[in-house]
């Protein structure tokens, strides 16, 4: 909500700065999103009177002008054709900032010295609401009784800034000038001056004789008021409406027109003009819209109507979307004579629903969404005749067609005063929590312990004890209230559990690798299970959300691994090439189906990496910092999991045979599957298992043996359908002496004795506890290696 401090003066008597101001709202629950201060369009840019105009020497298109700005005569070059000697007109002088952030700076045109530059309203950031004439392309004249050497930031009414601030959704009332002048004035510890809505009715026209009214749908239209006025004389609106409209985002019009915006933003009431001469039969019939009925409303587009849309029809066509936009057969125009205006409450639901359906929303449809109620809306009619007299633009017929439910009232909320105590916590004073509710125009008294409360009818959010309750906090000020502990409560030594402790230390390991955690939802589509390549079984044991938010959210996740991939497909489409990313979440397994008892909910944790350095053996690094934190030992084998690679995958065994997991490199199809043209390996661990295995706890150290340790490599020719890991797993229980395995090379090219063999190659490392081995004990445990691994597997040493 927009609101200039020039207009909020109007009402309330602001002696703080627009700064101080903003934080005693703040302090009273209004949030200030922004400060606009109009003051800083443009700078350096002040009225001067033009001495003479001579013909520039050098240029036929040029000018050399002599100007007077009171302290001083300069100096202008110019092309301006529309100026004459005599004329005030705003010059921009040396160091002057135009609207579009032009700095200005003396300079010489065609040989001539120019010391300054006349400008127009676009320069000023200025249009015909704002002056007369300002969107006329060229140099602004100016009135002959304008100031010479007056900035023009005074001129144009720049010197005022607009509060931008967001209303929340249960304050419709605070949705207009008015609505937020009534806070400032709490805020500051003013009063709030009352809003003139005086006329005067010409005794003769009477507004039933003119119109008829008949509201078919009251269930959309609760209430619905109109008035009449003629004689009108349609013509520009004075300077003070246009530039108020202005400062909240609109252009003036005609007075008629403007008059409706006005109270729009005053009042927060959207209303409408008709044109009497244009409504068919001199009948207003407010009703739902035939299916298929079509409308041109003032934005000059047609828009297909249907049964759930309500619309203001005379007794052959609509003449308005009723709370979005008027007709553009029924709006004013230069032949308008007679005029009825319209305020009326439509169903919020309603207006919300047809403004999206059709796609057309405007300041009304958004007023209308947020609620109006009878009372402001029977006001802002008064207010509209009452600037309708104010402008001298017609006459006002005398009475009022009000149809529809009673208009809203004052009504009582009454209750025990100790009641607000028990719910803040701390005490307040009988005469200030009275003196509180009385500037919120909320006339109080207590008597006999109980406070009564007379509400004002367009505070329709308060209806009981704890909306008072509210209203006096929220003016005393939150910052009042002491913390203290409940009744009977006890202070407990806060923590986390283990599980969250361990994500936290897990996630310190993968952050240090390089590793980026995300985020997803637990839910997802049961197609990316088809993409992922599990079976119908799998996924019939999905478990269905009885209300999702739609298709692609409509299961819940057996697997982090579906989401991780949907992450990676995104970042790819996005031109990130290279990275790493985890998740840890919770997936869900059903007993049976359909659901009997609640779903067995694991903690997941999800890793892969993408890109150029993406293989298997990369994950693999990850995989053992995070086993290793759990002092896990483990090995590997050929994993089946589907949507893996089958030859570049391996499932995670521990010691006591359990598979906490598997990893690898995804399968090709699922790399079509999800459109994902990159090397991608992906790793999935039951993170639950992980902590209850956890030898972190029991884990034996032993001291660093003193005597030096034995390396030695080994290079053998295997089959290539035989693993790696069997291999490695069968070298660590030769010998106790044998400490580590390193791995250094697979190679399964050309240069082998046979086809379908592949070459491996590591080295061990020796070491001994008690003494320094010596060369036979080394060549026992070699020559141990070479004979197992040839009896098992059928290995030979390579010999080039």
């Amino acid at each position: 909500m927009k609101a200039p401090i020039s207009w909020l003066k109007d009402y309330v008597d602001i002696d703080v700065d627009i700064n101080t101001l903003e934080e005693r709202l703040v302090s009273i629950g209004f949030e200030v999103e922004d400060i606009i201060d109009f003051s800083d369009k443009f700078s350096g840019v002040v009225v001067c009177e033009i001495l003479s105009i001579d013909k520039h020497p050098n240029a036929d298109k040029l000018s050399v002008c002599e100007v007077d700005i009171g302290e001083k005569q300069l100096q202008i070059v110019t092309n301006a054709k529309n100026i004459r000697v005599g004329d005030k007109v705003p010059v921009a002088l040396d160091g002057a900032v135009l609207s579009d952030g032009t700095h200005i700076k003396d300079g010489e045109l065609r040989g001539v010295k120019s010391k300054g530059m006349f400008c127009g309203g676009e320069e000023l950031g200025a249009n015909d609401s704002v002056y007369p004439n300002a969107s006329f392309d060229g140099v602004l004249v100016l009135d002959s009784n304008e100031r010479i050497g007056e900035s023009m930031i005074n001129v144009l009414g720049f010197d005022d800034a607009v509060l931008d601030i967001n209303i929340t959704a249960n304050r419709p009332d605070c949705n207009s000038i008015y609505g937020v002048a009534r806070e400032v004035a709490v805020a500051l510890g003013k009063k709030c001056k009352p809003l003139d809505c005086s006329y005067i009715v010409n005794g003769i026209q009477n507004t039933a004789n003119m119109v008829t009214v008949e509201v078919v749908d009251s269930d959309l239209c609760p209430n619905y008021f109109m008035q009449g006025v003629t004689d009108v004389t349609v013509k520009p609106s004075p300077l003070w409406m246009t530039r108020r409209l202005f400062k909240v985002g609109l252009h003036g019009i005609s007075n008629i027109v403007d008059i409706t915006n006005y109270v729009l933003f005053e009042l927060g009431q959207p209303m409408h003009a008709f044109d009497h001469d244009n409504i068919k039969d001199r009948t207003i019939i407010v009703r739902r819209a035939l299916s298929g009925e079509k409308i041109i409303p003032l934005d000059e587009k047609e828009y297909v109507l249907d049964k759930d849309i309500l619309v203001i029809a005379d007794k052959s066509k609509p003449v308005g979307l009723a709370g979005i936009m008027g007709g553009l057969n029924s709006g004013i125009s230069q032949a308008t004579s007679t005029v009825v205006f319209e305020s009326a409450v439509f169903k919020k639901e309603n207006i919300r629903k047809s403004a999206k359906k059709l796609g057309l929303r405007s300041d009304s449809s958004a007023r209308f969404e947020k609620g109006v109620e009878s009372y402001t809306a029977d006001m802002a009619l008064s207010r509209a005749l009452h600037l309708i007299q104010l402008l001298n633009c017609g006459i006002v017929t005398a009475g009022r067609i009000a149809i529809g439910e009673e208009i809203h009232s004052e009504r009582q909320v009454s209750f025990k005063y100790s009641r607000i105590s028990k719910i803040l916590g701390i005490s307040i004073d009988e005469n200030l929590s009275s003196k509180i509710l009385e500037s919120l125009n909320i006339r109080t008294s207590i008597t006999d312990g109980v406070i009564n409360c007379i509400v004002p009818p367009y505070r329709q959010d308060i209806d009981k004890d704890c909306d008072i309750i509210e209203e006096i906090i929220r003016v005393y000020g939150y910052d009042n209230i002491q913390s203290t502990l409940l009744e009977n409560v006890k202070v407990t030594v806060g923590g986390i559990n283990v599980s969250h402790k361990e994500q936290f230390a897990v996630r310190d390991i993968l952050a240090g690798a390089g590793y980026n955690e995300i985020i997803t939802y637990s839910f997802g589509n049961k197609n990316a299970y088809t993409k992922m390549l599990f079976n119908d079984k799998y996924k019939d044991n999905l478990i269905r959300i009885n209300n999702p938010l739609g298709e692609d959210m409509a299961y819940l996740r057996a697997t982090l691994a579906c989401n991780m991939l949907n992450t990676i497909a995104f970042n790819l489409s996005k031109k990130n090439k290279d990275f790493a990313l985890y998740e840890f979440g919770r997936c869900f397994f059903a007993k049976s189906l359909p659901l009997i008892e609640q779903p067995k909910e694991i903690t997941m944790l999800c890793m892969s990496i993408t890109g150029e350095n993406s293989n298997f053996f990369c994950l693999k690094k990850a995989v053992d910092l995070v086993l290793a934190h759990f002092m896990l030992p483990y090995k590997i084998k050929r994993s089946e999991l589907c949507y893996l690679h089958p030859g570049k995958s391996a499932d995670i065994i521990l010691a006591n045979g359990e598979v906490i997991g598997s990893f690898g490199e995804l399968h090709p199809t699922v790399l079509d599957y999800f459109d994902i043209r990159s090397t991608v390996s992906i790793c999935e661990l039951n993170f639950d298992r992980l902590i209850a295995l956890s030898a972190a706890d029991s884990f034996k150290f032993h001291r660093i043996s003193k005597y030096p340790s034995s390396k030695r490599d080994f290079a053998f020719v295997i089959d290539s359908k035989i693993s790696v890991g069997d291999i490695l797993e069968t070298v660590k229980d030769i010998s106790p002496l044998i400490e580590s395995i390193d791995l250094f090379d697979i190679y399964n090219g050309g240069g082998l004795s046979a086809i379908n063999k592949k070459s491996v190659a590591f080295s061990i490392t020796l070491t001994s506890y008690d003494a320094t081995l010596k060369d036979s004990e080394i060549d026992n445990v070699s020559d141990s290696i070479v004979e197992e691994l040839r009896k098992k597997f059928g290995a030979k040493l390579r010999d080039n």
